[in-house]
């Protein structure tokens, strides 16, 4: 603590007269004290003994009042200009809204980020499709030994807990269908809503889902930390393409994954209603197979479903690896950007789920 005590006193003409010193410790009292002097003229310091940059700070606010400041010394009269030559940070002013007002404000805001992370995507996936033709044209630099390790964990690893999704929720249709036509003694159609919708739907977007919360985190996490470490600008210090290493192998990988996988959870869902169609209503597996094949093929139904798979992989991969490279500073910003990918995945492979049934019903698929 500072040594002395701060005298303020006050003469007939409205000079002020401060003795001892004037710090962050005595600050109070003095700013106390020379409120009450309301016609005050001048701050005399010349007996100051003590002055800081709290201290300063209070001689500028009654500076900028035009109270003179007189007797300071060389030495206290350095740090009062540096203190009065400085710029204190403005302070944000908080607009107040009417709610209306504030709901379009953020819808905007919202508006703004969404056509951002859109051209984020577009960029990205150029910027993908040029290292992929770069690959194509020099199949030397293909990295088969990485796509096949990661067609591993994206595909294979996958399988036990894709199956399991697709024939739990396959039986949860069926027994909810039947429960709704049981009324109308329309059972055997079951078969119909079974088909279509795992094959077209349910199949493809059940994977979809499970691979951009599985593999497509994975692919953010997995850059993120090479980015946090430096290790990618390493690469691009000795001359390596990071997209040629990095992303290339898992977009390569996941769209040949993903395909493999959306036909066994086809499968596996197919699996799911024969067995409660056979315990429900005593369907022989001979009718329901060769009922699902001829709604199958008659309503381009695995088609549709197999065509929408390699898109959804392609998305999921382009968002994991960009928000990847998106990593920065610490491990906050992983868990940041891996949430962000995987919340932007999902969100994507639904609208395109919704952009091509749209599709699909007007070709006539």
């Amino acid at each position: 603590m500072a040594e002395g005590i701060l005298h303020i006193t006050k003469s007939d003409d409205g000079v002020v007269h401060l003795r001892g010193p004037l710090d962050l410790w005595h600050l109070s009292k003095a700013r106390n004290h020379l409120r009450k002097f309301s016609d005050m003229r001048t701050i005399d310091l010349a007996e100051l003994t003590r002055l800081d940059m709290a201290g300063a700070l209070l001689l500028l606010k009654f500076a900028h009042k035009n109270i003179a400041t007189e007797n300071l010394s060389d030495t206290h009269r350095v740090l009062y200009d540096l203190v009065a030559k400085a710029k204190p940070p403005k302070m944000p002013h908080h607009h107040h809204h009417a709610p209306g007002v504030t709901l379009l404000i953020h819808l905007g805001k919202g508006t703004i980020a969404a056509a951002q992370s859109a051209a984020e995507i577009i960029a990205f996936l150029g910027q993908s499709a040029l290292a992929i033709g770069k690959v194509i044209r020099h199949p030397k630099q293909l990295r088969v030994g990485e796509i096949v390790h990661h067609i591993e964990h994206i595909g294979i690893y996958a399988i036990p807990i894709i199956s399991l999704v697709a024939f739990l929720i396959s039986v949860v249709l069926a027994y909810q269908s039947i429960e709704q036509l049981r009324p109308l003694g329309a059972q055997k159609f079951t078969v119909d809503l079974i088909t279509i919708s795992v094959l077209r739907e349910m199949g493809v977007l059940l994977t979809a889902i499970m691979v951009a919360g599985r593999s497509g985190s994975a692919f953010t996490a997995e850059i993120g930390v090479m980015k946090i470490r430096e290790e990618v600008d390493a690469l691009k210090s000795i001359g390596v393409d990071p997209f040629e290493i990095l992303v290339v192998p898992r977009l390569i990988a996941i769209i040949i994954a993903v395909p493999l996988i959306t036909f066994i959870g086809n499968i596996m869902g197919l699996l799911g209603g024969a067995v409660l169609m056979k315990s429900l209503i005593n369907m022989p597996f001979d009718q329901y197979i060769n009922r699902v094949h001829q709604i199958g093929a008659n309503g381009h139904a695995l088609l549709v479903g197999m065509i929408k798979a390699p898109v959804f992989a392609l998305f999921i991969g382009i968002v994991g690896c960009m928000h990847g490279m998106k990593v920065s500073g610490s491990a906050e910003s992983v868990g940041k950007e891996t949430t962000n990918s995987v919340v932007k995945s999902i969100f994507l492979v639904l609208m395109l789920d919704a952009i091509f049934s749209i599709f699909f019903q007007k070709v006539g698929l």
